[in-house]
């Protein structure tokens, strides 16, 4: 029998004995259910003997783990072949559900633009109200949103991808809020959170937030807070951008430092941020 940690092998084998087994186990667990397993024995590399409760399986292993450790499993199939995952425990929300940080980013990316395709006319209505305040902006939002059932469908469908990225992360946190800027697309925020639980004063914040100006021109904030100094950065590699907002930040903000380029890992979006933990 094999359990593969990547989903794309499962219990094999002919014989009396790896059928029972398999049997068994189908009596036992459903599809979905968290497993964990012990290993028993080595074999050779990555094959090794997994005590699961009180079954014995010999296991296809793909992490580097040693005798005696305990790994968690997530049980993808059970027709025609019995499938289980190795997965990391940490993903796992606070109602045992396992959820997977990258396949649940890809989904929240996927919705966000399903949403901004349909929602265009909600956009462009919004930024030509030309609203000064976010609060205000926001309001104006889902009162446009109200009106237009698929695209409020879409909004709130992004809005649970993030919330189930949420519950598996926890120095880090996504949100999303178009209504922040209205012309701008593929819009992100990270908040990444390093707490001192000794001292509270001693905690470090770093705001993240991502988005694309029109045509389409990547532009990115940091913001750092550490109390009591609270500093920005503009991030842009665009001249025009620059151009357009340094001297506006340099002339308003005493907490601007300045603008830096774009760094390689950001260039598409700030999501990653959010699977370093």
């Amino acid at each position: 029998m094999k359990i593969s940690r990547y989903g794309n092998q499962g219990f094999g084998g002919g014989g009396s004995k790896p059928s029972a087994r398999s049997a068994i186990f189908r009596k036992k667990f459903a599809v979905g259910d968290i497993l964990q397993g012990k290993i028993l024995k080595w074999y050779q590399p990555k094959l090794g003997l997994v005590l699961i409760q009180d079954l014995e399986l010999l296991a296809n292993i793909q992490s580097n783990a040693s005798l005696g450790d305990i790994l968690t499993f997530h049980v993808q199939q059970l027709y025609p072949d019995i499938i289980l995952k190795e997965i990391n425990p940490d993903h796992q929300n606070s109602q045992g559900a396992y959820i997977n940080p990258t396949d649940t980013a890809r989904e929240f990316i996927n919705k966000r633009a399903k949403f901004q395709s349909k929602a265009s006319s909600i956009f462009k209505k919004l930024n030509d109200k030309k609203i000064n305040t976010a609060e205000n902006r926001k309001q104006e939002f889902f009162t446009l949103l109200e009106t237009d059932v698929n695209s409020a469908i879409l909004f709130f469908q992004t809005l649970h991808s993030a919330a189930l990225l949420n519950s598996v992360l926890h120095k880090t946190r996504l949100y999303y809020m178009p209504w922040l800027v209205p012309c701008a697309l593929n819009q992100e925020i990270v908040l990444k959170t390093r707490l001192d639980k000794e001292n509270p004063d001693n905690s470090f914040y770093e705001l993240l937030f991502a988005l694309d100006l029109p045509p389409s021109v990547p532009t990115r904030f940091k913001v750092m807070y550490k109390k009591p100094q609270c500093g920005f950065k503009l991030l842009a590699d665009d001249p025009r951008v620059k151009t357009l907002l340094e001297n506006k930040f340099k002339n308003n903000f005493s907490e601007y430092l300045g603008t830096d380029r774009i760094p390689a890992h950001n260039a598409g979006g700030i999501l990653a941020e959010l699977l370093v933990d």
